[in-house]
């Protein structure tokens, strides 16, 4: 940090000082057991300091008589040639004892306090159902479990999921979620297969940062030795730097037990199938071929794969100047594979849905089936001949993608149509090839939130099909099951990718020594956002509701808890396109004792902890400030109206001095360009004004702006580029110098401490050093998600960083970070001295 000095802690009065047994903070007993253990001079005389995590100073004690001579220390952090003690910033908070001599021989021991943040409690975030959940393809195991695959998620990127039934399609489980490069990145799961225990998925994953040494996107297929309980990768394969590489679809020999994969793989110029082998159940792989079947092509991909019973490679794909249907047949003899194309089949281009490319079924060594999209309409073709001749058979539906052959040797296909609202299900089914009979599963069933067909699947020797449907709204794969060879269905569960991510604590108070309540801002498990306050009774070890629900409009948020002047509770935010504040006495009950009609986000609460409760929030065009003195009866007291010029108002932040003068910050924008301005009310709330006028800054979303009462009454306000501190209620405001960008501030006692954005550090806690200017960094919050406690503890990236004020003596700094696996997790970290 360039303009921050590293100056010595601000509590060191004298540089140290001699022990008094009377005065001692912790034991003497202890102390001199835990010196002991530390220092062999059993005479050593005591001393104790407190230093600020990220501070440095001389350790010189007194009564001494220089020079010094230092021990080592076990941290490192003593110079013992200059007897410097420097403590770097995110340091932990722990004592260490430090061994002094003087030149007359005489011993110190000095313990050193160090005062930072420690970590107080980690919260798990609720999981819920997340964008999106779009199913590619599914396996019936031998011993009756159904494993299914999909894109999962959408948040900084897709990723790759895999679930589980134990109980055909009732109930699921996530047995594996998979990340092949990095968390901001796409990882892409197309198909899977199955060979007894063993389970395959194939697919593509790419980063989103790359450097010119890094594939374009890597080729990946997963394996399972033991029915999904356990995951590794079992190829990871590319070939040319910056280009594509992309596995579409795995399959098993019934002759051999070999596995084949298909796909493509770029170069520089040109695009082209590849199809790999493994003959060691996924251990090693190889190329088998790679080339472009027809000259002149641009998109040449091996889409599909099967095997014959007599162990040929039924592969469908595109290939040629238009990219058309086309077909190659891997027959394996005298070690090596003769390829041989089709000799007439449909000059069409084919698709499915999304990035799928239809599905491919072999019923004997002449007879194969394919359905996929040919423009508007799904098609079937089919061969009869080994895959010389291909022709169609069916025509319907808007399009058909999955395909499966029952224990009965029935073939049922399932699509749909996604131009209507809502999507449309269905499936097409023959027992010949020739007759095929369209059922409307959307009319059958009337699943919720109107899925379209992706992928079906049959158990491989029971009458048991599932039917699995995707749509785009609540995030959620819906499951039809028919135990009778599909001649009747049922609607069954729904598969979820249930994660936390982006979700946050945005609110922590304190009611009693062991009780909390909180905001927490996370989705539900129907993808709905609801209204969610929580509390902790055992001091934030566990959390359990205290007032959730989802409004008719699904569009609750809660803004800002407080206990009010009164002692009850008191939530402000959005529900059924309004503001609402929401009052409780015990915790338990919630009532609704206001609202009205606008809805926005930025809404926030006040009391002076006596007579009123105050609220401000967006009122169309203008911002409203309310008042209650009774908890139920809220008026509006002021209405801040639109200033000429200025193109919107917020309200930033509302806080209520010692005094009881009330302090609200606005925001005013113009197109980009932001000034903070504080307002000042002395009559409750009735009239107003202007405190502090910041300058006119650009790029509103960086603005940042913090007002907030010290414990003492002094009223500090960041107006966007200066930092004011009034002494005498707001009346009057003097010049405050701070380090960098104020976010927030917080008191421990009386001393504050000032949450920044420093250009060269980023977000950081500094604390005034001893000499006045001077600055202390003692967390560096970016460094803490790379680094934490130990390496790589805290996860990927920070989403939240805010100070939560539970006591004058309770400073908590919150971390919500996003996990790239476990999803959101907030760390409370409490500013406490080692003792």
């Amino acid at each position: 940090m360039n303009h921050i000095i590293l100056g010595t802690s601000r509590k060191l009065i004298v540089i140290c000082f001699i022990l008094l047994l009377t005065a001692c903070s912790i034991d003497a007993s202890l102390q001199t057991d835990l010196t002991s253990k530390i220092i062999s001079d059993s005479d050593a005389v005591p001393v104790v300091l407190t230093l600020d995590v990220g501070s440095s100073m001389t350790i010189e004690p007194a009564g001494g008589t220089p020079p010094f001579t230092y021990k080592p220390s076990t941290s490192g952090y003593l110079d013992t040639a200059t007897g410097q003690y420097s403590i770097p910033a995110n340091a932990q908070v722990v004592d260490e004892i430090l061994e002094v001599i003087d030149s007359t021989g005489k011993t110190f021991a000095v313990t050193i306090h160090r005062k930072g943040f420690r970590e107080f409690r980690r919260i798990d975030m609720p999981q819920s159902a997340q964008d999106q959940n779009y199913i590619t393809d599914a396996v019936w195991l031998d011993s009756g479990k159904v494993l299914t695959t999909a894109v999962g998620s959408d948040y900084e990127g897709e990723r790759w999921a895999t679930y589980r039934s134990s109980d055909d399609g009732g109930t699921w489980n996530r047995v594996d979620q998979f990340m092949g490069y990095h968390y901001h990145g796409e990882s892409h799961p197309l198909a899977m297969t199955a060979k007894g225990s063993i389970v395959f998925v194939c697919g593509y994953a790419y980063a989103y940062d790359t450097t010119p040494s890094d594939p374009g996107s890597g080729w990946f297929v997963r394996r399972s030795t033991d029915e999904g309980n356990t995951w590794t990768t079992s190829d990871h394969w590319w070939e040319v730097a910056g280009s594509n590489h992309v596995c579409y679809d795995i399959a098993v020999s019934p002759t051999t037990g070999f596995i084949y994969a298909v796909g493509y793989a770029e170069s520089t110029t040109d695009q082209f199938w590849v199809i790999r082998e493994s003959k060691d159940d996924g251990v090693t792989w190889n190329t088998i071929y790679q080339a472009a079947p027809l000259a002149g092509g641009s998109s040449d991909i091996a889409y599909q794969v099967k095997v014959s019973p007599s162990g040929d490679l039924f592969v469908i794909g595109a290939s040629g100047p238009s990219a058309t249907m086309y077909f190659l047949k891997g027959t394996f003899s005298s070690g090596s594979w003769t390829w041989t194309p089709a000799t007439s089949v449909p000059a069409v281009q084919t698709y499915g849905d999304y990035e799928l490319r239809g599905n491919l079924q072999v019923i004997d060594d002449n007879t194969a089936y394919f359905s996929c999209r040919v423009g508007a309409l799904g098609k079937i073709y089919r061969t009869t001949d080994g895959g010389a001749n291909w022709a169609e058979v069916y025509s319907g539906q808007s399009f058909l993608q999955g395909m499966t052959v029952t224990a009965s040797g029935q073939l049922i296909a399932t699509g749909g149509n996604r131009a209507t609202n809502p999507y449309d299900w269905k499936i097409v089914s023959s027992t010949n090839g020739t007759v095929w009979t369209p059922l409307d599963l959307d009319a059958l069933l009337s699943p919720p939130k109107g899925p379209y067909g992706l992928t079906i699947v049959s158990h491989p020797t029971l009458n048991k099909i599932l039917a699995i449907g995707s749509n785009k709204t609540d995030y959620q794969a819906a499951v039809a099951y028919s135990g009778d060879d599909g001649a009747t269905w049922s609607l069954g569960s729904e598969i979820r990718f249930a994660w936390a991510f982006y979700s946050t604590v945005t609110e922590i108070i304190r009611t009693s020594p062991t009780t909390l309540y909180a905001i927490f801002d996370t989705d539900d498990m129907d993808g709905n956002s609801p209204w969610v306050v929580t509390k902790s009774l055992d001091n934030g070890l566990t959390w359990q509701d205290s007032d959730r629900f989802v409004p008719a409009s699904n569009d609750a948020y809660v803004s800002d808890i407080i206990q009010g002047h009164d002692g009850a509770l008191y939530a402000i935010g959005t529900k059924n396109g309004g503001a609402a504040i929401r009052r409780s006495t015990d915790g338990t009950v919630w009532n609704d004792v206001h609202s009205y009609a606008f809805p926005g986000w930025d809404y926030f609460l006040a009391t002076n902890k006596t007579t009123a409760t105050y609220f401000a929030g967006q009122d169309g065009a203008n911002i409203v400030v309310g008042k209650t003195t009774d908890g139920t009866t809220w008026s509006h007291v002021k209405t801040f109206a639109l200033p000429g010029g200025v193109h919107s108002i917020k309200p930033k932040s509302l806080e209520v001095d010692t005094a009881g003068n009330v302090y609200l910050i606005i925001m005013e924008q113009i197109n980009f360009d932001a000034t903070i301005v504080v307002y000042r009310s002395s009559d409750g709330g009735t009239t107003w004004s202007e405190a502090l006028r910041g300058s006119s800054l650009p790029n509103y979303w960086e603005v940042s702006f913090a007002l907030k009462i010290s414990p003492t009454g002094d009223v500090y306000a960041y107006n966007g580029s200066n930092m004011f501190k009034s002494t005498d209620n707001g009346a009057t405001w003097s010049p405050f110098s701070t380090p960098a960008n104020v976010l927030d501030i917080g008191w421990s006692g009386t001393i504050p401490y000032f949450l920044v954005k420093d250009p060269t550090d980023g977000d950081v806690v500094v604390t005034e050093g001893f000499t006045p200017g001077t600055w202390t960094i003692i967390e560096k919050i970016d460094d803490r998600y790379t680094v934490g406690e130990s390496i790589g503890e805290y996860g990927t990236e920070l989403t939240e960083k805010r100070f939560y004020s539970l006591s004058s003596t309770e400073l908590l700094l919150n971390y919500t970070y996003n996990d790239a696996y476990l999803g959101a997790r907030t760390i409370l970290r409490v500013l406490d001295s080692s003792q």
